[in-house]
């Protein structure tokens, strides 16, 4: 929905911003600030909202500050975007907001997977193949997960996993040298290797651009035509694929092919533009925040004993992690990678350093998280230590590539929540709902809530400036604390 986007009756499209009553006078006594699009399109007039929304939002700002006979702020028109541009841009939007579904769709599936990873392990335990060797070959035992029983015992034979396993993932093309420049398969690793999209994405985009691919039954972009893709969607949906799946991680995956084709003029038009999924709308049986009952039953279960073979990493992320996301709001795997460094002290004000350089970041940016006063107060900011890359919550080393090690550890909890019974359809992303349901509670400001939680910035103008941690940690204080009594 675009709040400043409105047609007229002649069908054209306008963009429309009421002006606030005091600051009329530097705008001439007009309302509103508004401005023809010259288009009866809506996806090319949303495609101009956003450079016209933080223009206007520069002038609202400029005439609070500026004295009242100053001259009235100017907003610069925004001239209409070629028909290529406008694709790249709406291209580029495509991959942002698949970028951010496939993120929560995997959100979704972290527990499944991580569940059925322990199962193994406990499995493989059961053989009596002892403690020590599982931990020191869990990565063997992830990709054995994926291969089967039958394989697991010869990889698990062939000692630990070279160190490249471990490094950043590179863009890795696929063999396609020898096809013509119309094949889908070639123009996706040319869109692939310009590094628009990064190595992860890439990898899972290409089995996408295969299966249309397949089928088609040919790989020529110029004889795609859009009733072609239509009825590849409606053959996705009937697999049994949601919407958003197919929204996010396949209509995406081929439309940057499509493009490339379209940019160097091998096809006239993008027959990917615009795709519409018609699906059944998915089945909701109940909210997906925790409730009181669930955050308590967590919460007091982390002050409770352990088992004595639980490693200590393991032990201190029950202990913490649940704490830690119910006072931030932070996705899970954002919690598990958290390194000794990364808990710091600026100005008095106790804060968590959500950081890329630590692992996986949605928004691949780094943002500070206040502390609430709570943590403090149960010595959580004991674990501070500057320049320890140490991770807190998983062992030094684990993981994979494939199954990170923050992950498989917030699978690891995912698991121990549910044996508690709670019946959540995610229980650690449960607490992040939950933040933002008691943040509105508490009558948070909204914004504050959004930067610790990483939302991006709900207008343009919401990318410009610092929040101070001073501000941020006035607003977390309001939410009410969780009175929960130690376990003997």
């Amino acid at each position: 929905m675009c709040s400043y986007l409105h047609r007229a009756t002649n069908g054209r499209y306008y963009f429309r911003m009421a002006i606030p009553a005091k600051l009329r006078p530097a705008f001439g006594g007009k309302r509103e600030i508004k401005q023809a699009l010259n288009t009866a399109d809506r996806d090319t007039a949303k495609l101009l909202i956003p450079d016209l929304t933080k223009a206007a939002q520069i002038a609202l700002t400029a005439a609070e500050k500026a004295e009242t006979d100053a001259a009235p702020p100017h907003v610069a028109p925004v001239s209409p975007k070629s028909p290529a541009a406008l694709e790249r841009e709406r291209v580029r939007w495509d991959h942002e907001q698949a970028e951010a579904a496939w993120q929560d769709e995997q959100a979704a599936k972290d527990d499944a997977e991580a569940e059925e990873l322990a199962e193994y392990e406990q499995a493989i335990a059961a053989d009596h193949m002892g403690a020590r060797l599982l931990a020191e070959q869990r990565e063997q035992i992830e990709l054995a997960r994926l291969q089967g029983e039958a394989q697991a015992r010869a990889i698990l034979g062939k000692g630990r996993a070279s160190e490249s396993q471990n490094q950043a993932v590179e863009y890795q093309p696929a063999s396609t040298e020898t096809l013509p420049e119309h094949c889908l398969s070639k123009l996706y690793e040319r869109w692939a290797s310009s590094g628009v999209g990064n190595a992860k994405t890439v990898s899972r985009w290409r089995p996408k651009v295969k299966e249309l691919v397949e089928h088609l039954g040919h790989d020529d972009v110029t004889k795609v035509k859009r009733a072609d893709l239509n009825a590849w969607i409606e053959t996705l949906v009937a697999k049994g694929l949601t919407k958003k799946t197919v929204v996010a991680g396949y209509i995406p995956a081929v439309r940057v092919a499509f493009n490339v084709a379209f940019e160097d003029g091998i096809i006239s038009a993008n027959p990917a533009s615009a795709l519409k999924v018609r699906a059944p709308k998915a089945v909701k049986l109940r909210e997906r925040d925790l409730t009181d009952d669930e955050a308590a039953t967590i919460l007091k279960a982390t002050m409770g004993p352990q088992p004595a073979g639980l490693a200590v990493d393991h032990a201190r992320a029950r202990r913490w992690v649940p704490w830690l996301l119910a006072y931030t709001g932070a996705r899970v795997g954002e919690i598990t990678q958290l390194r000794a460094m990364d808990i710091q002290q600026e100005d008095g004000i106790w804060f968590i350093h959500i950081t890329p350089e630590a692992g996986s970041v949605k928004t691949a940016e780094a943002r500070k998280v206040p502390l609430h006063s709570h943590l403090i107060e149960q010595g959580f900011a004991k674990f501070a230590k500057a320049g320890d890359t140490a991770p807190l919550f998983h062992r030094e080393g684990a993981g994979s590539e494939t199954h990170p090690a923050a992950k498989v550890r917030a699978g690891d909890l995912a698991k121990w929540v549910r044996s508690l019974g709670i019946t959540a359809p995610q229980p650690n992303h449960g607490w992040r709902h939950r933040f933002k349901s008691q943040a509105f509670a508490v009558s948070m400001d909204n914004e504050a809530a959004d930067i610790m939680q990483g939302h991006v910035p709900r207008v343009e103008a919401g990318k410009y400036g610092q929040r101070g941690l001073p501000r941020l940690r006035d607003e977390l204080e309001k939410l009410s604390r969780y009175e929960i009594e130690a376990v003997d």
